[in-house]
């Protein structure tokens, strides 16, 4: 099969194959899950949540973004999914951001799990509050890891490949596809990070797994790179699992102390003050570039034909990227 057949299809169009290529693979997982769960009773449930995990990422968020960009873009996947090694300083303050936004997460997460619904949706409610319990019992009995390998496991599998594959398919394919279908950055990346929240299913985490998408889908935008968004999404994940109070890490009075500190509005102010400066760090590195390649455009007279033929689609993409820019943000 040639590869981008679709890419001149339309923003819509994209977004349908998408979707039936998610569920493609989703029925392609049901066989290997099948038959992890007739040896289910022989493992350990930890173990055994495990294995379902790990099938899960790779058909629903290795291989569906895979099979997807094929479809979808001409380019090599390296440069379609923007998969090229970030600057160090870029990448440093994408560490910084995530770890400095947690307050404000936290806080998001403290507010909407007070949100109740109205009494004519009651049924709705007690239906969403059953779902999170069982979620929450599932994740303990996850997280509970009584080994080191237990421990390492929970990294590489909750850790690692969710930040690779969620990233591979939310901020490398799904949003490229909404911004382009937009024409918007900023609504494309909304729209994203929605979807990111919603198809978790824990209602009472929404709000806050929403602004989680949209930082590391600005991220990904401004950086250029969607090793930035990974790395950011990868440490968010590992920093639950490390200080998730766990039979585990019991005892360790560094766990003990972060999960005993109230989320202040001190601590969150300051922590929010430090992310908004990376964050723009990050921005001003986006505008540096991007007006690097606007004047590495502009090439000798002798040359005008040439260069006509060579950046005529960069120079009308860059001069919609700035319209959108200036009508949708006014960045000066």
């Amino acid at each position: 099969m040639k590869k981008g057949i679709f890419e001149k299809s339309p923003g819509f169009t994209q977004l349908c194959l998408l979707t039936m290529v998610f569920f493609c693979c989703a029925l392609i997982a049901i066989l290997p899950l099948s038959i992890q769960m007739v040896f289910n009773s022989k493992i350990e449930e930890a173990t055994g949540l495990r294995i379902t995990i790990i099938i899960q990422d790779i058909f629903l968020f290795f291989l569906a973004p895979l099979i997807a960009q094929f479809l979808l873009w001409k380019e090599p996947t390296t440069k379609t999914l923007q998969l090229h090694m970030p600057h160090p300083s870029i990448l440093f303050w994408g560490i910084i951001a995530i770890i400095t936004v947690s307050p404000l997460i936290d806080l998001l997460n403290t507010w909407n799990q007070n949100i109740h619904l109205p009494g004519s949706m009651k049924f709705i409610e007690q239906w969403m509050i059953t779902s999170e319990k069982t979620a929450e019992v599932m994740t303990n009995k996850l997280l509970n890891a009584g080994t080191w390998g237990g421990f390492i496991m929970n990294i590489l599998i909750i850790a690692v490949m969710a930040g690779i594959g969620e990233e591979l398919l939310f901020r490398g394919v799904l949003q490229k596809i909404l911004i382009n279908w937009a024409r918007n950055t900023h609504l494309g990346i909304l729209f994203t990070a929605i979807i990111f929240s919603a198809i978790h299913f824990q209602f009472f985490g929404f709000f806050p797994r929403m602004i989680l998408g949209m930082v590391l889908g600005y991220l990904y935008v401004y950086s250029k790179s969607l090793w930035v968004p990974i790395v950011a999404h990868a440490l968010n994940n590992a920093l639950t699992i490390i200080f998730t109070p766990n039979t585990f890490n019991k005892g360790n009075k560094i766990i003990e102390a972060v999960s005993n500190t109230d989320n202040s509005s001190t601590y969150t102010l300051i922590g929010t003050l430090i992310f908004a400066f990376s964050m723009w760090r990050i921005w001003k590195y986006y505008q540096k570039n991007t007006l690097s390649l606007s004047k590495s455009e502009v090439l000798p007279a002798k040359n005008k034909t040439i260069t006509q033929i060579f950046f005529s689609h960069n120079l009308i993409f860059s001069q919609l990227f700035r319209s959108s820019l200036k009508k949708n943000f006014a960045f000066k």
